[in-house]
């Protein structure tokens, strides 16, 4: 019993020293009392009198988007700023707290703004800040900005697109307002939409404004388009072309044609459905080209198969230089007509010739779907 009264003298002791440390910053009157007998004689119009002022700036995005049709990139962040002001320091152990809130109305703050922002807009100046007791200031704002962006659709379906954010003072020089970026862990944004962040990078640079320099701070961020459906699409349509076209090969002439066709009138069907949902840029979609030169391809099969046909049913007495050319071959490649082809020519010159030329033709389509194939995989 009688350590019970001894424990309760040495917690009532506690907590008489103790208390002033955290009912100072827990007595919200008290500490508002502090902070305005502080910003009693501070003038939030004049600037820190330390030059150049060093603002370090942290952006964490919360979203960002990509608005194909209008070729720009919206951003939702908070920017995050840090400066030091000698003006707002205080002796930590007379208040008994190390930080207060106040209104950012109440200080003076760095114009720091986004240079290339298309439209958008900024918090109020109603947020709240938070002093230090060293000096410190921090202030986070709220950003919604959009930036036009040039496109880069070489890879579409699975493209990346980054866009720069470049943050800076509109009316301060590099003299008055030093910009550097803060080491600051980005929060892990999972988005929904059809594009997703891959990377925010940011650095600090110089822009030049006239004879001025001005201290600028850039986020570059990287969307990645989620396009599953038009990958598997345009995989599809590009694989059943080349197994059309590569079976065309293996028929005799008179019956590759129908193939030919078939396989370029289904990239011709899936170029009038991709154009329909591509934006316009500056660069030509990879998969957009691969479809074209497929079609072309098609059509040049067909073209080829009525040629060699054409050339094995001449009637005409072949030219010496073309016997020499074929007498040549022969040694290296059999070049002999088949009984089909002897029917419709009178010559078998002839016959040789649209031999060989089908076989030059064909390997040069079997190599060109194989770079088609080559530069869309990879």
């Amino acid at each position: 019993m009688a350590s019970r009264p001894a424990a309760l003298l040495i917690t009532l002791l506690l907590c008489a020293y103790g208390a002033p440390a955290w009912c100072a910053c827990d007595n919200a009157t008290r500490l508002s009392q502090q902070v305005d007998a502080l910003l009693a004689e501070y003038e939030r119009e004049a600037p820190p009198p330390d030059a150049p002022l060093t603002v370090t700036l942290g952006l964490d995005v919360r979203h960002a988007a990509l608005d194909s049709q209008q070729s720009t990139m919206r951003l939702l962040a908070d920017l995050r700023m840090t400066w030091y002001d000698p003006r707002l320091k205080w002796n930590a152990t007379e208040w008994g707290c190390d930080s207060a809130p106040t209104s950012a109305w109440r200080l003076w703050r760095p114009d720091v703004a986004v240079l290339n922002s298309a439209a958008g807009s900024a918090a109020d100046v109603w947020m709240r800040a938070r002093l230090h007791d060293s000096g410190n200031v921090s202030w986070i704002t709220r950003l919604d900005v959009t930036v036009p962006i040039a496109l880069a659709l070489a890879d579409w379906p699975q493209d990346t697109q980054t866009c720069t954010f470049e943050f800076g003072s509109k009316q301060s020089n590099k003299g008055e307002i030093l910009l550097e970026i803060g080491d600051f862990k980005h929060a892990v944004v999972f988005e929904a939409g059809p594009w997703e962040i891959v990377s925010v990078s940011g650095r600090s640079a110089s822009w030049q404004r006239g004879e001025e320099e001005v201290s600028v701070a850039a986020w570059t961020v990287g969307l990645r388009r989620r396009a599953p459906a038009h990958v598997l699409g345009a995989a599809a349509v590009l694989l059943a072309g080349v197994l059309m076209l590569a079976a065309a090969t293996a028929l005799p002439p008179h019956q590759r044609h129908p193939l030919a066709a078939c396989a370029s009138f289904i990239a011709a069907l899936w170029l009038i459905t991709a154009l329909l949902r591509l934006p316009g840029g500056r660069s030509c979609p990879r998969a957009l080209g691969v479809m074209c030169a497929l079609c072309v391809c098609g059509a040049l099969a067909g073209a080829c198969a009525a040629l060699v046909v054409r050339v094995a049913r001449l009637s005409s007495p072949p030219p010496h230089f073309l016997r020499a050319l074929l007498s040549s071959l022969s040694t290296i490649c059999r070049l002999t007509p088949s009984a089909e082809s002897c029917l419709w020519s009178e010559s078998g010159a002839w016959a040789a010739a649209a031999r060989l030329a089908d076989r030059v033709l064909c390997a040069a389509l079997l190599l060109t779907l194989l770079v088609l194939l080559a530069v869309q995989l990879l």
